[in-house]
């Protein structure tokens, strides 16, 4: 896939997608309960990456 398990593009820096699209399976139900539960996985992969990176600011 062109998304990386942080949900970063490969190749591109400071974008990432969270949308149904990177799932690995097709869900079997309705689709916006799982992608609700994948953005908030994301939204705190980017809070932690903008933590970490406020504090090894060079």
């Amino acid at each position: 896939g062109v998304v990386d398990p942080d949900c970063k593009v490969k190749g591109a820096q400071g974008l990432r997608v969270i949308d149904a699209s990177i799932f690995p399976f097709v869900v079997a139900g309705h689709m916006q309960v799982p992608i609700y539960v994948f953005a908030e996985r994301a939204s705190d992969l980017i809070k932690q990456d903008a933590k970490s990176k406020k504090h090894h600011s060079y």
